[in-house]
């Protein structure tokens, strides 16, 4: 039974995959993608190589064994999840990629460069003091997040004697090197930024966010250059980032913070049990859908009720402010830890919704990702794409890794809080300072095309009346810019 639940799990991913990669809609800036992405190698691939090789790893860590009815509803319900997502992303998504990058455009990437530095001068020491923090942590204990505090009541983790807003801080450096990077036009030392910051969070241990710098940072190259897809060139180096991926995993960074500081941390550690290719947690959801299966509602006794959503309300305050907030969900109504021993589990999309709902669940809460990423993404691909939509939405864009490993959606508030506050802390400068937007900028070029001249073409020119002569020299410069010829984007 599990084989032929199996097997229908690869035939409907390679079918929906296939239909998508011939559609028009096809491109590396669709949500579609990431989550076939992440649905074919945790809940397609991964298994298959389970199966054949027979782990049971991750069965014996959380001391508990599936029934075959457990293995196949698992299965079964990440497949429905996949469907549903991908209906809905694709109906209300169903728009092709297009890239508006004109000589407008670009002029008006010029216009922000300077309030584009003023950010990167306020936001970045902080960023940096964030990393420097916890860095030094690293290296003194031997764990970068030391100060987390695991509750074994419950299983989570949560920040003790320090703010979770300075730690995380850091990934705020991350936005700000890709769009340095994009800004620049990929020169080789715009590039110097992200790749420290790869290197320094690689050396922490964690793998998400420089993960998700670096194909943030590839995003804007490809959308640079009018590119829907990755490039062939991509795949002879992929078996090289699976290597680094798994050595930073294997060390938690100790590698490299040894060969960047005076660090003997890895001495605290023991000796390691050896695993096999994918045989640990990094890939495990599958095995994290058979024990949520396992337990929900068959021993709880009862649903989550998508009560994980009243968490946007609690996650903001400090623990310093409210040292008695809930750990997690408020009001939880299922202990996991009540049943084995999920130590690092994580749900899933389909995961979340079978803890809320059991299949209904499933249905609602994939089918409720799919409906609101088909509407983000087709905004920007239908928008007028300005400086601040194209960095805001591929700043997001690779936050869905995360997200889809999770599924649940104070993940995706929790990392877009520090990841766009330097878009956002942008666009406010930009405007306080009477850059206007791309579409006023449009409008004004074309009253000036239909000789028409106002007021606010003088003052984009920066000639314009008294009122405008506060506005910083370096921005009436960069408006300028729109006067002048330029080529076409490379």
């Amino acid at each position: 039974m599990y084989e032929i639940a199996l097997i229908f799990s690869v035939a409907s991913f390679l079918w929906i995959g296939f239909a998508y990669v011939r559609s028009p809609l096809f491109s590396v800036f669709h949500p579609l993608t990431f989550y076939l992405a992440f649905h074919g190698v945790v809940f397609v691939f991964r298994p298959v190589v389970v199966y054949l090789m027979d782990y049971r790893l991750i069965y014996q860590v959380y001391q508990f064994t599936p029934s075959m009815s457990d293995r196949v509803s698992a299965l079964v319900a990440t497949n429905i999840g996949m469907l549903v997502f991908v209906t809905a992303c694709w109906w209300f998504g169903n728009a092709p990629m297009q890239f508006k990058t004109d000589r407008v455009a670009l002029g008006e990437r010029e216009m922000l460069k300077p309030t584009f530095w003023w950010m990167v001068v306020l936001l970045t020491p902080i960023g940096i003091y964030s990393l420097y923090d916890v860095w030094n942590t690293a290296v003194s204990t031997g764990g970068a997040y030391s100060n987390m505090i695991r509750d074994y009541r419950t299983g989570r983790a949560y920040n003790e004697g320090t703010s979770g807003y300075l730690v995380e801080a850091q990934l705020m450096l991350a936005g700000i090197a890709a769009i340095l990077a994009w800004l620049m036009r990929f020169r080789l030392v715009a590039l110097v930024p992200i790749a420290l910051f790869a290197i320094y969070r690689a050396g922490l241990g964690g793998r998400g966010p420089f993960i998700t710098a670096l194909i943030t940072v590839g995003l804007f190259y490809l959308y640079d250059r009018k590119r829907k897809n990755l490039p062939i060139w991509l795949l002879a180096i992929a078996p090289i980032l699976l290597v680094v991926f798994t050595a930073v995993g294997d060390d938690r960074g100790a590698s490299i913070r040894r060969a960047l500081s005076d660090d003997q941390s890895s001495e605290v550690f023991g000796p390691k049990r050896e695993e096999r290719f994918m045989e640990g947690m990094d890939f495990a959801n599958l095995e994290f859908m058979e024990y949520l299966v396992y337990v929900v509602p068959q021993r709880s006794g009862t649903y989550g009720y998508f009560n994980g959503v009243a968490q946007l309300f609690t996650e903001p305050v400090p623990r310093s402010i409210w040292p008695e907030k809930p750990i997690g969900a408020p009001f939880e109504r299922i202990n996991m830890f009540d049943y084995g021993l999920p130590l690092g589990m994580t749900r899933s999309l389909p995961g979340e919704g079978w803890f809320s709902l059991g299949w209904l669940g499933v249905i609602i809460w994939c089918g409720f990702w799919g409906w609101a990423l088909g509407v983000i993404y087709r905004r920007f691909a239908e928008g007028e794409q300005s400086a601040f939509q194209v960095a805001a939405y591929l700043v997001f864009l690779p936050v869905l890794i995360v997200a889809f490993r999770d599924g649940q959606i104070v993940t995706v508030f929790r990392q877009c809080l520090f990841y766009l506050a330097p878009v956002v802390l942008w666009h406010f400068a930009a405007r306080g300072v009477g850059v206007p937007p791309l579409a006023k900028i449009r409008a004004i070029l074309a009253a000036k095309a239909n000789a028409k001249p106002t007021g606010e073409l003088a003052a984009l020119n920066g000639t314009g009346p008294a009122d405008w002569n506060d506005v910083p020299p370096a921005v009436r410069r960069r408006r300028l810019a729109l006067q002048k010829p330029a080529g076409p984007a490379a």
